[in-house]
């Protein structure tokens, strides 16, 4: 049976495949409506002779077309497109030149491949996402209301300004000085908080089922301020410590090694990547917090970058030791362990 590879440029509406087999002979171009999974369906029974291999690049809702695909094809790539030259630099860019120029990049072999953990990890890193977002409509909230205040020349005494006791503050001493439309926006932000926070409450709870499930998660949660979140976030996105041979590669995936250039003798060394999970960036920054006040050592470590090095740079450095203590935590299967600083 020979190979068909299959090319797809997936759009909101429409979706443009390019498909050839082994000889150059193209077998399948067109376009289908990216919704429309009865045309897609007949798409891919219409050939039964060939054993497809397609391959598309990853997009925000990738997952029902690569389960789709999966029903239907012998192998189904994923590519980054941001990675991928040939696409995302060429001066003749349309959607069924990129679909023929996938096609071609997976005969050859030369895509840059994004793995494609199973469909519940995938589930699990959807919720992630959907937590940290929510965790960032709460902070906003928050601002709206430290703002009003400010502007009627008010300060909430207390760290959380969503607090109980902040929420006693304001019906007393906050409300009577507000005019009408000012306590008109105050209560409707009060209405979003005790909102947000009873959704968070549920999210909380379905976090940590879910975090309980996977093998490692004891592990991770001997690391102080990780907490079910980043837990669920590391061993999600991670899928399996199995895939990454050295430390620095996992710090590589989560986007906390710095970008190097190098042509020649010229060699520049430049900021982080960024390229990673930014969920897992930013909670393993929060874990630093707490990490921190408990770990003697680590806050001495932290404390000898921060002198000579600018705060923000100390903290990277700082995420990327996180990182790769991870790493070797879930390789070699250990507990974190407290030592003193001395």
């Amino acid at each position: 049976m020979k190979n068909l590879y299959l090319g797809i440029d997936w759009g909101k509406k429409f979706s443009h495949l390019f498909g050839f087999d082994e000889d150059g002979v193209v077998v399948i171009q067109g376009r289908v409506e990216t919704l429309d999974v009865a045309a897609w369906r007949r798409v891919l029974k219409s050939q039964p002779a060939y054993s497809i291999r397609a391959v598309f690049e990853i997009g925000a809702h990738y997952d029902w077309l690569y389960d789709l695909l999966k029903e239907y094809c012998e192998e189904v790539s994923v590519i980054d497109p941001a990675q991928f030259a040939i696409i995302s630099r060429s001066q003749r860019k349309t959607d069924k030149i990129d679909a023929q120029k996938l096609a071609e990049g997976l005969r050859r072999g030369d895509l840059p491949l994004v793995h494609v953990p199973d469909k519940q990890t995938r589930a699990d890193r959807r919720l992630v996402a959907f937590t940290h977002g929510h965790s960032q409509q709460s902070s906003r909230v928050k601002g709206k209301i430290r703002s009003l205040l400010l502007a009627h020349q008010l300060e909430c005494p207390f760290t959380n300004v969503t607090g109980v006791k902040s929420i006693e503050w304001l019906n007393e001493h906050a409300v009577p000085k507000l005019d009408p439309q000012a306590q008109m926006f105050l209560r409707m932000l009060l209405e979003q908080v005790e909102l947000l926070q009873k959704q968070r409450k549920e999210l909380d709870k379905q976090v940590a089922e879910r975090a309980k499930t996977y093998e490692d998660a004891e592990i991770l949660d001997s690391i102080p301020g990780l907490g079910s979140l980043g837990i669920l976030a590391v061993l999600s996105c991670i899928a399996g410590i199995g895939r990454f041979k050295r430390p620095e590669q996992l710090s590589s995936y989560f986007g906390t090694c710095g970008a190097v250039f190098q042509s020649g003798s010229r060699l520049v060394l430049g900021h982080l990547t960024r390229r990673g999970n930014v969920h897992v960036r930013w909670l393993l920054s929060q874990a630093l917090q707490h990490l921190h006040r408990k770990d003697p050592r680590a806050r001495k470590r932290y404390l000898k970058l921060k002198r000579k090095k600018p705060r923000g740079v100390a903290r990277a450095a700082q995420v990327r030791w996180l990182t790769q203590i991870i790493w070797r935590l879930l390789a070699e299967k250990q507990h974190y362990r407290i030592k003193s600083a001395a």
